[in-house]
């Protein structure tokens, strides 16, 4: 068996070393002329049998995947979806559905399509004119967030409440690129939804939707009001509102064509029921499937590869008696200061839950305040047998970041 993934970056590139172990031959694409720099550093080119690279014409790109003789075209992170379906589509080979496509990526046309198969969805608003967002705005209320159609991780995320800020937070998205390094053309304006995060991350084949983990995603308020993630923490199937979030996630990925693949989807479980945030057609970013698999049995990877290597036993996958031995919370690290980075990274290592530091951050480089999850220092994986513990060691992270932890000087 021979796989295609377009941008095997971040957990794209753990899929690809999985699928290796399982006997399968990679090759690699890219969506992009230049590559994002800040995912570069989780490529592993020796996952791969080989890298074609970037195709500036679309038939060359299907021209390369039929002399490789690829047996499916996946997406290895967010940039890559478009340009994955696309080449599944035009190589005839199994795939989500083509048919609004751009409804993957695009927010705005995301909530439109939703809300077109009778599914709650955000009410939501695009333009180019931050003059006509403040007019929408008028009429709809406050607040409302503003943000880039199709970018990632609270990139240029703006929670508004007056007409200035909008106009304001519309012209900064459209004059910045989103986090893949693309232009953004417009700007979606969306109601704020009020209620508690969740994540749900499915795989499908043929349309059969099987879920590998359910997540709670608490958010804080960060130094400009955007929210900045603060612990994701993975749920027993058996929690309230579990079932609810896993039914109508099933409903929205299935509305958006997702039918063979991967989604991780936000939703927001408010008083009225579950809203979908935004739903990615490719596998969690930032996590440690290791980890999870240790303590679960399965990952949103393991699941994957299950699908593209064994049709039966994914259809064997029993989703909803998946149950955790222990518990698992990753801890989003949170600088208040701007400067350079000192030698704080064996900081966390004492705490009684530490399983592990995800940071690419090196002593003695510059390191940015956090204000998105681009400029976070990383964040720290935690595992024990009681929240109580989990709270803890959150809460001493904390204690330790109030004393300026990451940056040097007074």
């Amino acid at each position: 068996m021979k796989i295609a993934i377009v941008d095997g970056y971040s957990t794209g590139s753990i899929l690809a070393k999985k699928l290796r172990e399982r006997g399968v031959e990679c090759v690699h694409l890219r969506s992009q002329e230049v590559p994002p720099a800040r995912l570069l550093p989780s490529f592993v080119l020796d996952h791969y049998a080989a890298d074609l690279g970037w195709f500036p014409d679309l038939d060359d790109a299907v021209r390369a995947l039929k002399e490789a003789e690829v047996d499916r075209v996946v997406a290895g992170a967010e940039c890559g979806v478009v340009l994955a379906d696309t080449l599944a589509h035009e190589l005839g080979l199994p795939g989500n559905e083509f048919d609004g496509i751009e409804a993957r990526r695009d927010k705005y046309l995301m909530a439109t399509r939703l809300a077109a198969a009778g599914l709650a969805a955000p009410v939501s608003f695009n333009t180019t004119d931050p003059r006509a967002a403040v007019e929408w705005f008028t009429t709809a209320g406050s607040p409302v967030v503003v943000k880039p159609a199709a970018s990632a991780g609270t990139d240029n995320v703006h929670i508004c409440s007056t007409a200035e800020e909008v106009r304001s937070a519309c012209a900064a998205v459209m004059r910045s690129n989103d986090y893949f390094g693309n232009p953004n053309p417009s700007a979606v304006v969306q109601k704020f939804l009020v209620g508690t995060e969740y994540i749900v991350n499915t795989v499908s084949v043929d349309g059969v939707q099987k879920v590998s983990d359910v997540w709670i995603s608490a958010k804080t308020a960060g130094p400009t009001g955007a929210p900045l993630y603060d612990y994701q923490q993975p749920l027993p199937m058996t929690a309230p509102h579990v079932a609810e979030l896993i039914d109508y996630v099933v409903s929205a990925v299935t509305a958006l064509g997702i039918t063979n693949g991967a989604a991780h989807s936000e939703v927001m479980l408010t008083e009225d029921g579950p809203v979908l945030i935004e739903t990615g057609a490719r596998l969690m970013g930032a996590m440690l499937p290791d980890v999870i698999e240790r303590h679960s049995g399965t990952s949103h990877v393991e699941l994957l590869a299950l699908a593209l290597t064994d049709r039966e036993g994914f259809h064997a996958f029993r989703d909803r008696d998946v149950s955790w031995s222990r518990t698992v919370r990753n801890i989003w690290l949170i600088n208040g200061r701007a400067g350079v980075s000192s030698a704080w990274h064996d900081r966390f290592c004492g705490l009684p839950s530490f399983d592990r530091l995800v940071t690419g951050l090196r002593a003695g480089a510059p390191v940015r305040r956090t204000v998105d999850m681009a400029t976070s220092p990383g964040y720290v994986s935690l595992v024990a047998d009681t929240e109580a513990e989990l709270d803890r060691d959150q809460a001493a992270i904390r204690s330790l970041e109030s004393t300026g932890l990451y940056a040097e000087g007074p």
